[in-house]
């Protein structure tokens, strides 16, 4: 076995090799981190802490989830989709690239996440802020009726994108509101789920985007 493919080697010199300095990384806005071949998440730049505590990520900061794999901090219904991109980063050495959604109470963010593919199957992970802005008439606020939104078991369905929220009892075709309040103050425990427009925007392309993989 290689020296390379010893996941002993520090990710700085992996990173070094792959032509990237830490110091850059550290000092870089954009959240950057870097995975094992496995997924694991084994470096996260400060930005990383930066954007967990300005959105309540409780238990996120990068000593906590070193040694995490990455799809265990991925929602669900998205699992499949990322696992996917990330395979195919690994398996035809190209970047990855990806725009999402991470919005919060006062601010539709939009970002850009474009995975690196470095040797031996490790991937550096970079997210840039494209997109920040007040929400607009497109996307009303709804008062926070727990009563609306509640299911029979006391939870509450959010998509794991857009992070609108599936009202109940609306027949066949969900109605999914945009509720502000919940991101920060759910009135019950949180499941995910994709509303139509996200389900959409990932899964419609997923057959195209990796039939080469």
């Amino acid at each position: 076995m290689s020296s390379d493919l010893n996941l002993e080697v520090p990710p700085k010199l992996r990173l070094e090799a792959a032509g990237f300095r830490l110091d850059s990384l550290e000092a870089d806005h954009s959240i950057i981190y870097m995975l094992s071949p496995d997924l694991r998440i084994i470096y996260c730049n400060k930005a990383w802490d930066e954007f967990a505590s300005l959105n309540g990520g409780v238990g996120l900061s990068r000593e906590a989830v070193l040694g995490t794999s990455m799809l265990d901090v991925i929602a669900e219904p998205l699992k499949p989709y990322f696992a996917n991109g990330f395979a195919q980063a690994q398996k035809q050495s190209v970047p990855w690239d990806l725009d999402y959604e991470c919005s919060s109470p006062a601010a539709f963010r939009l970002f850009h996440m474009r995975v690196f593919p470095l040797s031996n199957s490790y991937l550096l992970v970079e997210n840039s802020l494209r997109v920040e802005r007040p929400h607009g008439p497109e996307r009303p606020a709804m008062p926070p009726h727990a009563a609306s939104y509640l299911n029979e078991h006391g939870l509450l369905t959010m998509c794991a994108h857009c992070r609108r929220t599936r009202r109940i009892n609306t027949g066949a075709v969900p109605i999914w509101d945009w509720v502000p309040a919940f991101l920060t103050e759910p009135p019950g425990p949180v499941s995910h789920g994709l509303c139509r427009n996200c389900r959409a925007y990932f899964y419609s392309r997923i057959e195209n985007t990796f039939r080469s993989g």
